[in-house]
């Protein structure tokens, strides 16, 4: 038995397939050409997995298990993604035990080199309080693989996911990237998903394992994932900027993803919408130094995705931002009743898309290409100069640039008619996410008062916007929804349009004076 810690940076992509796909894979000639054996290497692991009751390591985002390899007990601590080192890079030390339990003695917890993992591992009260909390019990197939310039173990993972009395199958191709270029592991899951359906699969066994505690014993709906900060040094360039920005979009992007595929909720879709807003906005922050035809196409095929999710969030928002304060400001009222049943109809067909886009293998495809043109950095020969150069530089450039957009348009706010108005959402938003990407790199105080000022300004431009979508769909209902008669549609849209009239003047009424707020704030980059 080793006592010693295996340090490891861990890379991989897993893909969620049927598990009845696993057949077709291993005889199709697209993959078998790429053999090193005929034969796969065949194993069956059952893994148990720790937390204190409070769930510390999961709060410091560490999974730890004991794998039965055989008669074999391998202990391993896992952190999340590592996205200074690459969108799928995850910290991973191992050590070979004797029983079930694991075993954090100083000796192994000094080989760990990570100070963040050492700290939680090494307290007393995280030590006293483990005890397993779920299993995973598979069985593997793996070939190794020669792709691109990479030596990748293509795994086919089936069994199930234990916790308590819930169970969740486990169906899944697991890529690691043994040696070479991370972009490699994109291209053959891109080939995988030309001949299987697939998705990418974001969670981890050990997420999943939480997420099926979470529903059997708590009995907690999904939890919504929020982005989470980005973290710039100032010794970042610009290149590594770019990088990273993609890496924690998609992180957000993927997380939700995963977690809408099933069975979309509302803030599931929401921030998945967000998310896939932030990659575009990242995008477009970097235009200047970006090649403009791939850019174009990268930003079109998210806009394709997101489409779908804004249907579904448009109806969302009509339903709670619209129909419910008004029903109860009007009561009983059976044309506003019969309007709000077709809107539920409406509401329900567009998660129906959602859920259809998500299914469909042009997503996978799509969003495979775009995580896979970011990760392989063929961008970086586009930013010329700017690439080694400072991040602090071509941020700042670019907030004053997008800023003064912004002053220039919102100069006329009392005067702005309602497509000047959307434009300048479209401009503040842009701006927004900019400042969020980049606010890292400078003083936290100076750049928490800009952006809680611009939110001011678009908090109440995306409500102005919501009435103008919400007399857009009041119409739509009206062509589409053969339950609604004339006589009812024309009373619900007179009560509709007087709330949203009375809306919009109170929120172009408070405009003038959080744009004056705005304006008034020293821009955090200076």
């Amino acid at each position: 038995m080793s006592s010693e810690a295996k340090n490891a940076t861990e890379i991989e992509l897993k893909l969620a397939v049927p598990a009845e796909a696993f057949a077709k894979l291993v005889r199709s000639p697209r993959l078998t050409t790429l053999f090193a054996s005929k034969t796969p290497t065949r194993k069956r692991y059952v893994t148990t997995y720790f937390d204190t009751a409070d769930r510390r390591l999961a709060e410091a985002e560490l999974a730890l298990r004991v794998r039965r390899d055989g008669r074999r007990r391998i202990q391993t601590v896992k952190t999340a993604a590592a996205p200074e080192i690459a969108g799928l890079a995850r910290g991973e030390w191992e050590r070979e035990i004797v029983g079930e339990t694991p075993v954090l003695d100083e000796a192994w917890l000094a080989e760990i080199g990570d100070k963040n993992v050492r700290k939680v591992l090494g307290k007393a009260k995280v030590q006293a309080g483990l005890a397993p909390l779920f299993t995973t019990d598979f069985r593997r197939q793996a070939w190794r693989v020669r792709y691109g310039v990479s030596d990748i173990e293509m795994a086919f993972d089936k069994g199930e996911i234990s916790a308590g009395k819930g169970s969740s199958p486990i169906a899944e191709v697991e890529l690691e990237l043994k040696d070479g270029d991370p972009a490699d592991l994109y291209g053959l899951a891109r080939d995988i998903a030309d001949i299987v359906p697939a998705s990418v699969e974001a969670r981890t066994k050990a997420e999943r394992g939480y997420a099926l505690l979470d529903k059997k014993g708590a009995g907690k709906a999904p939890s919504a994932v929020r982005a989470a900060p980005i973290r710039l040094s100032p010794e970042v360039t610009t290149a590594e900027a770019f990088a990273l920005i993609g890496r924690a979009c998609f992180r957000h992007m993927r997380a939700n993803e995963s977690l809408v595929r099933g069975k979309p909720f509302v803030d599931g879709v929401h921030q998945l919408r967000v998310a896939l807003r932030r990659l575009r906005s990242a995008l477009s922050a970097f235009r200047d130094v970006l090649p403009e035809d791939e850019r174009k196409t990268m930003s079109e095929e998210l806009r394709w995705i997101a489409s779908s999710c804004g249907q579904a969030r448009d109806w969302d928002v009509f339903r709670s931002e619209l129909l419910k304060p008004l029903a109860e400001h009007v009561e009983d009222d059976p044309a506003l009743a019969n309007v709000a049943a077709a809107a539920d109809r409406a509401r329900k067909r567009s998660y129906a898309e959602v859920t259809a886009t998500l299914a469909s293998p042009r997503l996978t495809q799509a969003l495979l290409d775009v995580e896979a043109w970011w990760e392989k950095g063929t961008w970086r020969e586009a930013m010329g100069s700017w690439a080694l150069l400072p991040a602090g530089e071509f941020a700042a450039a670019t907030l004053k640039k997008l800023h003064r957009k912004v002053e220039s348009l919102g100069q006329q706010i009392g005067d702005l008619e309602e497509v000047e108005l959307h434009e300048l959402r479209i401009r503040c938003k842009k701006l927004r996410y900019a400042s969020e990407f980049f606010r890292g790199l400078y003083s936290k105080k100076a750049a928490g008062a800009y952006l809680e000022a611009l939110a001011g300004v678009q908090e109440h431009l995306g409500a102005l916007n919501d009435a103008v979508v919400a007399k857009a769909l009041i119409a739509r209902l009206g062509k589409s929804s053969k339950d609604l008669s004339p006589e009812v549609l024309a009373r619900a849209d007179g009560i509709v349009t007087g709330w949203i009239a009375a809306r919009i003047k109170s929120d172009l009424d408070e405009l003038p004076g959080v744009w004056d707020e705005f304006r008034h704030r020293k821009p955090f980059w200076k």
